[in-house]
């Protein structure tokens, strides 16, 4: 994180767990460590809401995650993603070169971030569909006035 935002003079917004940043902070004799605390690039802040992290998903401009749901929303999103695991859930996401699994290997985030950061194409195949499902079932069950029971 500290080479990327450096390198390319680029914010990076890092929700991080209470724990973690405790663990962080105890490694702070650490130069790396040292140099991640006090890089005024990376703003660490606190755990955020699922509707707070959907607002910053939105607003990124590329994204580095370890969780598959966060992965699947970039994508939604049109946000290349960094993918810091060695396998994913989501392998249609990787065949569309809109995201790239890097694990934990410096070499290969950063390079995963420099070519996902000169891509110029900006098209994200609708491999999902098109986002609109739920509005066609309704529309379908009211054109056909079918007669629907929801149990819970």
């Amino acid at each position: 994180f500290n080479q990327i935002s450096k390198q390319y003079q680029t914010n990076i917004v890092f929700p991080v767990h209470p724990r973690t940043i405790k663990k962080i902070e105890s490694l702070k004799h650490i130069t790396e460590i040292n140099n991640f605390l006090h890089n005024d690039l990376i703003k660490k802040i606190e755990p955020v809401s699922f509707l707070d992290m959907i607002l910053l998903e939105k607003h990124s401009r590329l994204i580095l995650t370890d969780s598959g749901g966060v992965q699947k929303e970039a994508y939604f999103f049109n946000k290349p993603c960094i993918i810091l695991r060695t396998e994913t859930e989501w392998v249609e996401i990787l065949k569309t070169g809109k995201a790239i699994i890097t694990g934990a290997s410096f070499d290969k985030i950063t390079g995963a971030f420099a070519d996902l950061n000169k891509q110029t194409n900006t098209e994200f195949p609708k491999i999902f569909g098109d986002g609109n499902a739920a509005e066609r079932i309704c529309h379908e069950l009211i054109k056909n006035k079918l007669n629907v029971r929801f149990v819970s």
